[in-house]
């Protein structure tokens, strides 16, 4: 453009003039404008962005941490002590029934499992005839054998065991009499136990006369519970609490320990004899109570008539009883 041209008068028409003004100044006043929405929507669109995005890892919940629980040993408790013996109270209650009759030899022993102590009266280590308890040494024997693998035992032989010593079968114990060693038998037990008031009968095959006292049989006892291999000692136990009121027999057995009236769950091993001396050999032995504490021993030589040897027998197995159970 020459100088001529700028100096020249502009003949455009005002509304030109307008036109050219907003071409011109327009853009420079809206640009603020749009810099500010655009600068606007950054800060919105970051907004979202920052609400959209995951929240960060929350820090762990503290759990409370219980202390290790220290246990206190309960206090050592002592066993409570057994309740006094009886056995001497039951001894000395018997006494009366030996006076019933004259003549007449009792021989107590009580056992008291608990203790393991055997107490007896005057006469609870005189030797008398055995008569069918002589049935429980043998089988003993032959247990206590077969334990040690010294001898062999049938079944029929563990039969004869069962009737000897629950129907007092003559002929069974005949079997394991002969069979297992007769008088060594009873001679191996008395030398196991100590027994020294038990010996074998001096006639030969005389079985019922082995003699042997209270204390002896009380201790055969405590060898049967104590020391026989359980099954062993379930087999006499079993035996002798199964004894019928009616033996092989035929003689009454519901006496002394197995009085029908007071027998209970009684275990006993019954013998009788008759009639040697002129007298009668009446023996009631065993547990009143098949598991109680006691084991008692009645013994006797009275003179003949078993009606009032019973007797003595009852009262004096009935007397033990109640003294036991004070």
């Amino acid at each position: 453009m020459t100088s001529a041209s700028r100096g020249a008068p502009d003949v455009r028409t005002s509304h030109e003039r307008a036109q050219d003004r907003s071409v011109i100044v327009g853009p420079s006043r809206r640009a603020p404008r749009l810099v500010a929405a655009a600068l606007v929507a950054a800060a919105l669109v970051g907004g979202c962005a920052r609400a959209d995005a995951p929240p960060s890892a929350a820090a762990p919940v503290p759990t409370a941490t219980t202390p290790p629980r220290t246990t206190t040993p309960s206090p050592t408790t002592t066993p409570p002590a057994p309740t006094p013996s009886r056995a001497q109270a039951a001894v000395d209650a018997i006494a009366p029934a030996e006076r019933e009759r004259r003549s007449v030899t009792l021989g107590v022993a009580v056992l008291d499992r608990t203790t393991g102590q055997i107490t007896t009266n005057s006469e609870g280590d005189t030797p008398l005839r055995a008569a069918s308890v002589a049935k429980l040494f043998t089988v003993v024997d032959v247990l206590t054998r077969r334990a040690a693998g010294e001898a062999t035992v049938t079944p029929a032989d563990e039969q004869r065991i069962r009737r000897a010593l629950s129907l007092s079968d003559d002929e069974a114990m005949n079997g394991l009499y002969s069979r297992f060693g007769g008088p060594e038998g009873i001679q191996r037990v008395a030398a196991l136990l100590g027994l020294a008031r038990t010996s074998p009968p001096a006639r030969v095959g005389q079985w019922g006369e082995v003699e042997t006292s209270a204390r002896d049989v009380a201790t055969l006892y405590r060898f049967v519970l104590t020391q026989l291999p359980p099954p062993d000692r379930d087999l006499v136990l079993s035996s002798l609490e199964a004894a019928p009121e009616t033996a092989a027999d035929g003689f009454d057995q519901g006496f002394g320990l197995l009085d029908p009236a007071r027998r209970g769950s009684a275990a006993a091993k019954q013998g009788w004899l008759c009639c040697l001396e002129s007298s009668i050999d009446l023996h009631s032995t065993g547990l009143p109570d098949a598991e109680g504490r006691y084991v008692v021993v009645l013994l006797s030589n009275q003179p003949r008539g078993y009606d009032a040897a019973r007797t003595v027998l009852d009262d004096a197995a009935g007397a033990a009883r109640d003294a036991l159970a004070s």
